[in-house]
């Protein structure tokens, strides 16, 4: 007589798709190494929905359109910045499908967008979350996709930079554990045992468990042979012809970030090194300048005005040339003070430029030159370059306002007009086309900077140092970001700006050199201290405005000029007073509805207001759910909006406690074991910052000081305050 055959409980199958996920995400854990995908979270939630989908067993007529959902949603996370249910993105996805899909006719593999290969690659996760659900549950057979899992591992910790030493441990221990599940429960299903009936037998899968631990342990910690084999990398390089790309290289590798010479090709992977180079203690927030260019190839940049090197003044360094001048005489100026310290052995030849230098204070024997025309101020003693370890600047920065910047004139010298007009003949129309209709309807020179500058946040260009193309011999760098590939770095966003405003008759100029770098605190006389490191080497934009010289712009996504003209108080009070306008319209409407609630002499008056309340309700219950809904994509900069203008002895605390709720809510809980300094690390680790433990610091200040501190919520506090916010990423 044959036995009946035993069927698993609803948690048996729980335990087994459980390890089945945890198999699969062994092949998803790579993927930040191997690829440019950042966000990896986002697949592996998406696997994990899969599998959770599945386990309910729903039919096929609610499955598939669910799955299907979370698919589209899971691209919408990746690639747009637009709410999900507005459905602008549809279009969009459907014109780059059909692109793809003529790409895929002709077998154009390499041309494919990163939209399609992640939509590609989400079905490949479906398929597979299908065929797992099919091994473990139907044929109750999973070894052959054990053993692929670890040759993948095996392979990519061989020959790419993923270092699978626990990956393989993990793999081992999962696939021996759900082999041993799958092959008892056959035996029991086969010989009719009831052990599947009730709860989970514990009995036999936790000394399953044991084992394979155990051994899994002693394997990793037991001394390893030697390699009988020489490592095949190099091998196989050699043998292909390929060359490895060292730091700063220009072939086809990743080159690492840091400040270099050469300009006139630009494009390409770079990976961020953040090797201290100089620590800065000023009294002031800006960018360090160190050169300009003024040519534009159309592949990068070059200097073509002739120069000479003039001799510098360390009392009077004030030595300019037309090109080198920075603002014009008669601005008002502010007189700040600026140290440097190198680090050991990454000493520069020459200057950080803070601002208009006044006098330069280093060894007595330093002989300074300044190019007269990228205002790059070299240092010799000898006649021999020499890098200078520590120097201290006087240097002045102007006072600016909108109001002055807003009447500036199209009224430029002759030097300016000729070298700082110029675009190469083979620019493409569309980008002249670009600028000019973006900028057609701003009354000023100001406003159309400004225009150009906020136009790529606006248009949702990307910041990618990994998937950056090097335009081809008939692409324009600046045309390719702009129209083809729409993410880049600085270099794209501040070339792409300057092309942009010289098209419409607009001077300017690139400049390089490093952004202000990490804060570390402030010293007891208010200086503050910066360390910079080699991924702070950046590149912005310089405009020239008559009367005032050149202006600083920022047009790369994520980055904040420091260098900030002041509002006119006189435009500002009229903006203020703008949101209060509607206090009163709101008021009358609810007298007339309060007025209409007591009249109940119509009934059809009434029957109508009901419907139209009814639908408010409605209305404002769906706009609360969904503002609840996609709350991490605006509560950051609803709370920058809030704190920007508060002031006052409580303010700080406030907002520091407001910062502590934006972290749970974005998922950077405080674990009930941390003190506050050990939640400020935890914080500054996840954010890649040191402004979180500054601020916990005051905050525990304020907690046990009797007296409240009226200027905590100073610039300092509340720009370290609003830096920690932009980087909470949802």
């Amino acid at each position: 007589m044959q036995q009946s055959k035993q069927q698993p409980s609803t948690l048996h199958i729980l335990v087994l798709y459980g390890l089945g996920f945890l198999l699969l995400w062994e092949w998803l854990r790579p993927l930040k190494d191997i690829t440019t995908t950042n966000d990896v979270n986002i697949f592996v939630m998406y696997t994990m929905f899969l599998f959770i989908v599945t386990y309910f067993q729903l039919p096929f007529w609610i499955s598939f359109p669910v799955k299907l959902g979370a698919l589209l949603y899971a691209l919408h996370s990746l690639y747009f910045v637009d709410v999900f249910l507005s459905f602008k993105w549809v279009p969009y996805l459907i014109e780059d499908m059909s692109y793809n899909l003529t790409l895929l006719s002709n077998q154009n593999w390499n041309e494919m967008t990163s939209l399609s290969r992640s939509l590609l690659f989400f079905i490949l996760l479906w398929l597979v979350s299908y065929l797992m659900h099919y091994w473990l549950i139907q044929t109750r057979r999973i070894f052959l996709f054990f053993l692929i899992t670890v040759i993948y591992i095996s392979i990519l910790d061989t020959f790419t930079a993923y270092d699978a030493k626990f990956a393989i441990i993990r793999t081992v221990f999962i696939g021996l554990l759900l082999i041993g599940i799958l092959r008892m429960m056959k035996l029991i299903e086969t010989e009719g045992f009831s052990l599947l009936k009730g709860k989970f037998p514990v009995l036999w899968v936790a000394p399953l468990s044991g084992v394979i631990a155990l051994s899994s342990a002693l394997g990793f910690i037991a001394p390893k042979a030697s390699p009988i084999w020489p490592d095949p990398v190099p091998f196989i390089q050699n043998m292909s012809g390929k060359e490895d790309v060292g730091e700063g290289g220009k072939g086809k590798g990743i080159a690492k970030i840091g400040y270099g010479e050469n300009d006139s090709q630009l494009g390409g992977p770079f990976e961020f090194d953040y090797t201290p180079i100089f620590k800065s203690y000023d009294n002031a927030r800006h960018y360090w300048r160190i050169e300009t260019k003024e040519f534009y190839t159309g592949k990068g940049w070059e200097n073509k005005i002739p120069t000479t090197a003039i001799p510098v003044d360390a009392n009077q360094p004030s030595a300019q040339t037309d090109h080198t001048k920075i603002w014009e005489e008669g601005l008002e100026m502010k007189d700040n003070t600026a140290r440097i310290e190198a680090e050991k052995g990454k000493a520069y030849p020459f200057l950080m430029i803070p601002g208009k230098l006044t006098k330069i204070d280093a060894d007595p024997e330093t002989v300074y030159q300044l190019d007269g025309v990228k205002g790059k101020i070299s240092t010799f003693q000898n006649g021999d370059e020499v890098k200078l370890s520590s120097y201290v600047m006087n240097y002045q920065l102007p006072v600016l306002k909108e109001a002055q910047l807003k009447e500036s004139t199209n009224s430029y010298p002759p030097y300016i007009n000729e070298p700082y007009l110029q675009l190469p003949k083979t620019l493409p129309k569309r980008v002249k086309d670009l600028a000019a209709t973006i900028t057609a309807n701003q009354p000023t020179i100001y406003d159309k900077v400004k225009t150009v500058e906020g136009y790529f946040a606006k248009e949702a260009y990307g910041y990618n140092t990994i998937e950056v193309a090097v335009p081809k011999d008939d692409e324009d760098y600046v045309d390719q970001f702009l129209f083809e590939t729409r993410k880049g770095y600085c270099d794209n966003f501040s070339t792409s700006m300057v092309v942009m405003l010289r098209s419409i008759g607009i001077p300017s100029r690139w400049v390089k050199g490093f952004t202000p770098g990490t804060f570390e605190g402030t010293n007891e006389d208010g200086v503050r201290e910066y360390t910079v490191t080699n991924a702070n080497a950046h590149s912005w934009v310089e405009v020239y405005f008559s009367g005032i010289g050149w202006v600083p712009f920022e047009p790369t996504r994520g980055f904040d000029n420091p260098f900030k003209p002041e509002k006119d108080t006189q435009e500002s009070k009229p903006a203020a007073a703008a949101p209060n306008q509607p206090d009163k319209p709101e008021k009358d409407l609810s007298k007339e509805k309060s007025a209409s609630a007591k009249n109940t002499s119509s009934g059809s008056f009434l029957k109508t207001a009901g419907y139209t309340a009814a639908g408010l309700i409605v209305f404002m219950l769906i706009l609360a759910g969904l503002a609840y809904l996609f709350r991490k994509k605006w509560l950051r900069q609803y709370m920058i909006w809030k704190y920007k203008r508060k002031s006052g002895s409580e303010t700080f605390e406030e907002a520091f406690e407001k910062l502590l709720w934006l972290l749970k809510i974005y998922g950077i809980k405080r674990q009930p074991a941390f003190t506050l300094r050990e939640y400020a690390l935890y914080v500054d680790r996840a954010l890649d910052t040191k402004d979180m433990r500054i601020l916990a610091k005051a905050y525990e200040g304020v907690q046990f000081s009797p007296k409240k501190q009226t200027n905590l919520w100073s610039d300092l506090h509340q720009e370290l305050w609003e830096n920690l916010i932009k980087r909470i990423r949802p």
